[in-house]
Order: structure tokens, then C-alpha cells, then sequence
């Protein structure tokens, strides 16, 4: 059995702060967005080009956000003329993978998802002075926009650029809240650009220019359909959306048949469900507003924000009710319960909405509860809830909705702003049965208030169902209602053996049923290249992210207290589709080393723009003044009161330990270190850290090992297996080996403190942190 690779680190909580970024060393130099739509669906690749501006090895960390509604399927690495292809593996495995791939020098690439639309890429060993790409394949479902006020409907192309800003709450809250928070730059240093490259295969977009309310286009018909390419390369600063012409659907269902990626052998359908076009009543309505009043709301996104709310507000007619919450650290009643919508009434409440401010923190899982109350038998309850989404705990939320008893409300979202969280937006109104609606500027918060309108008061399917003996398995498991004009796309799982496909519903407000039928061939051939298998795979793992496959496991999981069930069936999953989920990501991997393993390497987590018109002062971001001392002890993660804690170790064993070790000053002559452990076999040990300070050498023969309370002895440097001795400059990453005396042992689970003095007297302390799994293989 070969040594064990693995990686341990204390890494105390990360605060983001904004940032200086040369733009003459941004790693990340580009970016472009390539995409083909057709039928409901869009194939895109986003290609990033990367150089390492240095002349020692690079590894970038990069958080980016990706389509919260798509699958991952695809991951790809170009380092000069090497083509690394990525493949999916569970997620502890492809890490594992990726640290041992640092380790032997070889350039690698890991996908990991963090959130429905947030990723943290890693792209280790890139040569000095040398360029990468990356391509990164999605399968996502276009939004379908009905038309309103006599205008024909829409597609809507949704691609985001930046991440999102997240409330975490208290510590403790958000258990990968390190990962969530990223630096954001503060002075528009980041030079990196988006371009697009939009095929659109509709017929119906050759009627009229596509058109676009965040980003100017330019458009052009060629052979394949209509290009769409910006006008100007973007900043990575808020979402694309492109949106062109769809056709008036047939009342019915279709379906278009298709497979899965290679190794998935399924048979798979997309289904688009056109409902008739008028309802059979309208109901009255329960309304009950939420509005984000956090501090991430300040400014331009509280203001569309009361816009969305005042129409919606004064769109009310005789026998709805309605009432309005605002949230930020606690819920405040704009209204005292559900009112009677008068005249009155909402004039008083409109009044009330203008007047609020932003400020503080987002506690919507408090405010989605207050929400969630009995109704009336005779009307739906309509909840609205407007935001930027901007929290890391989207499950809490989520689950208040999954809770047994909510599952008669329906829950709308109106995203807000240049780049709204939609692992939330997306998440509530999936869990809820509603729509998903944006509004970046004026004119899209009118077009969602007017689409929630007709969605909130005149559903005309409810209670839809998809099955029959040619479905093995469909998903959503509880779709939304059917408005009229705006269809339902959903996926299933058929035999091979075909059969009957069914769909049924009830005309809203009757009990008359709505019902379709269809006989499916035995292993009818794909009608659409595009792999549905990965597209159904991934609305499999959406209904198990809401707890709508394991009910039984659903809440505890939810926040983070599962059996664990719903983990292994979400890797499941995500594995048999070959798509990227929580459970499972994407590496891909040199064959061959293309970097010297024991060179001193750089690693840089890239700062990332701050979504636009988003205020930093508003989410709590500061600009770092500290000086070079504090700086470079932020950086490796020990804050003061890590150093005490080491510190008051050693006077714990002040009577064992040698004179040098006896100080308990934290002067500029004394530096605490944190070291990433690479590799441990026997007595042998390779670790990996920072350097605090310009001018450092490694230091050489004997240094003292401690282990607080039981180990105490020495550990020798194997210099053949370290960096070279020096002298490197602060900031670079660089291996130290060492070797222990007999008797002594490197104890898993706990944390070893390595101390040794260099010829300028300069007392050093690396601290290593042992991962309890990192057993010394035989």
C-alpha cells in the first residue's frame, strides 16, 4: 500500500473584506460564454483563460457562479498543447485525487460545488509563465415568460457572472461559510471581461431582434438561426439574461425524447405542459408580502424592490386580503395581520413600504415561518417573497417549506437587483409550487408584477401529476401550478419496454379533471442529441435537496442533522447522470508531472467583483488597512487569539520545554505559522506553508517537536526532500520533510507545533494540524 496523501489545515473563520486587485498579475485574464438554445433548453460552455504571471508554479482558487437550474456536466483543462479531461467521482475521492495530483506535480483541475449556483474551482500546478483554459459544460432549461398586455411570450437566457454576497449569521451557522466568503475588489482592478456567443435555433427568434435588459447586443441571422454576441465585453459583475420571441403553445403536452451521457443508458422525456387557455375561476386571495429590508438591500435593490411591492399591492381587488412583513435581523409587521384589501387599507400600507430602510442581517428562515399560518378554505395562500437572496443558509428556508402543513401554500419569488442568490430564489420557488421572477431594472419589475398577477389569481392546472406504465420516475415530484399562457417543462424517466404516459390535473376551482394521454413506443430512438438524462438527473437532486424524495430524513437533513440518507442518494444519483451535485464533483488530471514538485509554488484566491449596484458598506464589507505584520497573519489564517492559545501551550510545559521556548511575547521576532500536512509515511511527514516574511530560509537539522500534553522530542529536515533552503520570498508556498526520532509519532486528530530559531534569531512556530482520517499507511 503506497503512503497516504492527504491535507489538514486550521483554518479559523474568514472574514471578506474588499480589496486592492492588480490587474497586471488577475490570473483569471477572461471569459467567454458560448451557447446553443433550442426547444426550452441551452447547451453552453463557459471558457475561462487563466496565465500564471509568475515564475513559480500557480494554483488558483476561484468562486463562480453557475446556473442554478443546470447540470454540470462537463469539465475540461487546456494547459499549452495538454487536454486534461475531467471526470465525476464522489466528492471526497475527486479532492483526495486533486491534493495528490499537487503533490506529484502534475497540473489538475477540481469543480466542486458549494451551492445550486456557487462552484469553487481549483487549478493547481500551472506552469510559470504559461496560459490555461477551462471549459466547463451546462445543460440548462430556458424560462418560459407568458405574455402580458398582448405581447407574444418569451424565452429567457439566465447565465450569472459574479457570486453572490451571503449573510452567514452567527458563527457557526453556515458550517462552509469560509468557502462562501470571498474578497471582492474595490477599485475596479479585476481587468477580467465576459463575451457571448449565442446561437439561437428557434425559428421564432428570426421575427424579432433578441433583446436584453442588463447588457447591450448585437445580433445577426446566419445559417443555424440568430448569433447574439454583446456589444462590448462585459465586467463580471451581474447576470446575462437575453431574452427573444417563443411560439403560442398547443393546449396539450409535448414530448421530445432523448438519452444520457455516455454510461447513462436511460431512456429519458422532456414534457411541456400547455394548460387551456382560460381558468375556470379566479381565486380570491391571502397575500402575504416578505420584504427584504437587509442590509444588502440598500439602494437600488429595496428600491425596485418597493416597486414590485406597491403595484402588486394596488393590483388587490374586493375579497383578497392581504399583509406585509419586512425582515432583516427581526420581522416587522407593516401591517397588523391580513387586512381587507380597501381602498384604504392599501393606500395606508403603500405609505408605510416607502417609507423603509435597509439595514443589518437577513433572518428569513424567522420571517418564513411567521409567513406560513392557517388560510381560508375558499382562497389559495400566496406568499411573495422579494429579495436579493443574498444568505449562505438557503436550506433553513427551504425546509420551512417542506415542513408537514405548508404544502397548500404557494410561495413566489421576485429576485431583485444585478445578481440575486438563485440557490434561493431558484430553491423557495421550487419548493413552494411558484414562479421564479427577476427584476433588474423598472421595466422587469413591472413585467413580474404583471406575471404574478396572473400567476397568483388565476391558476388553471393544479395538482398535477405525471405517470402511467412508461414512467419509471418524474420530476418535479409536486409541480407548480399551470397559469394560463406559461406552460410546464418537467422530465421523466421511461421504461425501455414504452407504455402509457399520463398526465392529470384539476381545473382550478372545480373538480372537473384535466387529463392527456399518450402510448410510448418500446426504445423509441432520441429525437434530441442533447443528453435529458443529465437534465432529469439534476431535477432529481433538486426534489432531494427540498426533501421531497426522503420525507422521512427531509427537515433534519435540511439543516444539517440528516441519517444521511438523502446524502447517499444525492451521490447516487449525481453518479448514474455523470453530473456535478453537492455529493460529487469534476476533476481532471495530468498523466505526467509538467511542474518540479518541490518547487516553491504560489496560491492565490482570486478576488471577485461586487455585484453591481450591490453596496458594500450595506453587506458589511471593509477595506483591509491593516500593515504588513497584521497582513500576513490574516493571510494564513492565525488571529491573535490563535497565537495566545499557542502561546499559553508552551507555558503549560514551561518546566519541560528549552529556554527559547519560554517566551510569551508576540513581537516582530516571533512568527506563528499554520502548515498544510501533504503526506505522512512512518516516521516521515512532507508538510507545506506559507512564508511569513521576505528573505526566509528553511531551516536545516534539528527541530523541536511538540505535542501538548504527550509527545516532546525532535524532528529532523530531510533536505533531498524539501524546497530549496533559500532564500524565498513572503507569500510563496514551500515543502518541508522531516523525520521523526524514534519513538515519537505523528498523531492523528491532533495538533503538532514544530519550533526552531534562524540566524537572525527570529523564533519560528509552525503549527500543523493532523486530520484524524490521515492514519500513517504502512
Amino acid at each position: 500500500m503506497s503512503p497516504r496523501v492527504f491535507e489538514a489545515q486550521r483554518v479559523p473563520r474568514k472574514i471578506a473584506t474588499l480589496k486592492t486587485v492588480d490587474g497586471r498579475t488577475y490570473p483569471l485574464r477572461a471569459a467567454t460564454i458560448r451557447a446553443r438554445a433550442e426547444g426550452g433548453l441551452a447547451a453552453t460552455t463557459l471558457i475561462q483563460e487563466y496565465a500564471n504571471p509568475y515564475e513559480e508554479p500557480l494554483e488558483v482558487i476561484y468562486t463562480l457562479p453557475l446556473p442554478a437550474d443546470g447540470a454540470v456536466l462537463g469539465y475540461t483543462v487546456h494547459v499549452g498543447d495538454r487536454v486534461i479531461r475531467g471526470e465525476v467521482q464522489p466528492r471526497e475521492k475527486a479532492e483526495e485525487a486533486y491534493r495528490h495530483a499537487l503533490y506529484e506535480g502534475r497540473t489538475t483541475g477540481l469543480l466542486e460545488q458549494d451551492r445550486d449556483d456557487t462552484f469553487q474551482q481549483r487549478l493547481g500546478n500551472i506552469p510559470p509563465r504559461t496560459d490555461a483554459r477551462i471549459e466547463i459544460e451546462i445543460l440548462q432549461p430556458l424560462a418560459f415568460l407568458a405574455g402580458i398586455g398582448g405581447d407574444a411570450p418569451s424565452w429567457e437566457y439566465r447565465f450569472p457572472t459574479v457570486a453572490s454576497v451571503r449573510y452567514q449569521g452567527e458563527p457557526g451557522r453556515v458550517p462552509d461559510s469560509e468557502r462562501l466568503d470571498v474578497d471582492r475588489d474595490g477599485d475596479g482592478g479585476i481587468p477580467a471581461r465576459v463575451a457571448l456567443d449565442l446561437t439561437i435555433a428557434d425559428e421564432t427568434a428570426r421575427g424579432g431582434q433578441p433583446s436584453s435588459a442588463s447588457h447591450g447586443l448585437t445580433c445577426e441571422t446566419k445559417e443555424g438561426g440568430v448569433h447574439v454576441r454583446l456589444a462590448e465585453a462585459s465586467r463580471l459583475d451581474r447576470d446575462l439574461a437575453i431574452r427573444w420571441a417563443a411560439s403560442v403553445q398547443d393546449v396539450g403536452v409535448r414530448v421530445v425524447e432523448g438519452g444520457g451521457l455516455p454510461g447513462d443508458d436511460g431512456r429519458y422525456a422532456l414534457l411541456t405542459i400547455t394548460p387551456p387557455e382560460a381558468p375556470k375561476a379566479f381565486y380570491r386571495r391571502d397575500l402575504t408580502v416578505l420584504l427584504d429590508t437587509s442590509g444588502s438591500m440598500d439602494g437600488e435593490p429595496l428600491r425596485l424592490a418597493k416597486r414590485v411591492v406597491v403595484r402588486l399591492l394596488e393590483s388587490l381587488g374586493e375579497g383578497d386580503r392581504f399583509e406585509v412583513l419586512a425582515f432583516a435581523n427581526e420581522t416587522v409587521r407593516v401591517t397588523r395581520g391580513l387586512v381587507e384589501a380597501s381602498p384604504r387599507q392599501v393606500r395606508d400600507s403603500v405609505a408605510r413600504v416607502e417609507k423603509l430602510g435597509a439595514g443589518g442581517g437577513t433572518e428569513m428562515s424567522k420571517a418564513m415561518g411567521e409567513a406560513l399560518r392557517p388560510l381560508r378554505k375558499d382562497a389559495q395562500r400566496q406568499i411573495l417573497l422579494v429579495t436579493d437572496g443574498q444568505i449562505g443558509f438557503e436550506r433553513e428556508v427551504i425546509a420551512k417549506l417542506t415542513a408537514e402543513g405548508h404544502a397548500v401554500a404557494r410561495v413566489h419569488v421576485v429576485g431583485v437587483g444585478s445578481a440575486a442568490n438563485r440557490a434561493l430564489t431558484h430553491g423557495v420557488a421550487r419548493a413552494g409550487r411558484g414562479v421564479e421572477l427577476h427584476a433588474s431594472d423598472d421595466s422587469t419589475a413591472d413585467e413580474a408584477v404583471a406575471r404574478l398577477i396572473a400567476g397568483s389569481a388565476s391558476p388553471v392546472l393544479v395538482d398535477l401529476t405525471v405517470g402511467g406504465s412508461a414512467v419509471q420516475a418524474a420530476a418535479p415530484r409536486r409541480p407548480r401550478d399551470v397559469f394560463a399562457g406559461q406552460p410546464l417543462v418537467m422530465t421523466a424517466e421511461l421504461k425501455p419496454s414504452g407504455g402509457m404516459l399520463g398526465v392529470t390535473a384539476i381545473l382550478a376551482g372545480s373538480r372537473e379533471q384535466w387529463i392527456w394521454r399518450m402510448e410510448t413506443p418500446a426504445a423509441a430512438s432520441s429525437a434530441t442529441p442533447l443528453p435529458l438524462g443529465a437534465h432529469h438527473g439534476r431535477e432529481i437532486i433538486a426534489d432531494l435537496e427540498s426533501g421531497e424524495v426522503l420525507k422521512e430524513d427531509a427537515l433534519s437533513y435540511l439543516i444539517g442533522r440528516g441519517s444521511g440518507g438523502a446524502e447517499r442518494e444525492i451521490e447516487r444519483v449525481a453518479m448514474r447522470h455523470k453530473i456535478v451535485s453537492r455529493r460529487t464533483s469534476l476533476v481532471a488530471i495530468a498523466e505526467e508531472p509538467s511542474v518540479d514538485p518541490l518547487a516553491p509554488r504560489r496560491r492565490e484566491r482570486l478576488a471577485v467583483e461586487l455585484p453591481a449596484g450591490v453596496s458594500a458598506e450595506g453587506v458589511g464589507l471593509k477595506r483591509f488597512l491593516g500593515g504588513p505584520d497584521i497582513r500576513y497573519r490574516l493571510s494564513m489564517g492565525v488571529p491573535p487569539t490563535a497565537q495566545m492559545r499557542s502561546i499559553s501551550r508552551l507555558q503549560m510545559r514551561e518546566a519541560e520545554a528549552p529556554s527559547f521556548m519560554r517566551r510569551a511575547d508576540t513581537g516582530s521576532d516571533q512568527h506563528h505559522v499554520t502548515a498544510t500536512a501533504l503526506h505522512i509515511d512512518g516516521l516521515d511527514a512532507v508538510i507545506e506553508f506559507e512564508v511569513p516574511v521576505d528573505e526566509f530560509y528553511l531551516p536545516t537539522g534539528d527541530l523541536m517537536f511538540l505535542v501538548i500534553g504527550s509527545q516532546m522530542g525532535k524532528a529532523r529536515v530531510i533536505e533531498e526532500k524539501s524546497a530549496a533552503r533559500g532564500p524565498h520570498a513572503g507569500g510563496l508556498l514551500v515543502r518541508l520533510a522531516l523525520r521523526l526520532e524514534k519513538g515519537l509519532e505523528w498523531p492523528a486528530g491532533e495538533e503538532v507545533e514544530l519550533h526552531w530559531k534562524d540566524l537572525d534569531d527570529r523564533e519560528f512556530i509552525l503549527t500543523v494540524s493532523i486530520s484524524p482520517e490521515a492514519d500513517q499507511a504502512p
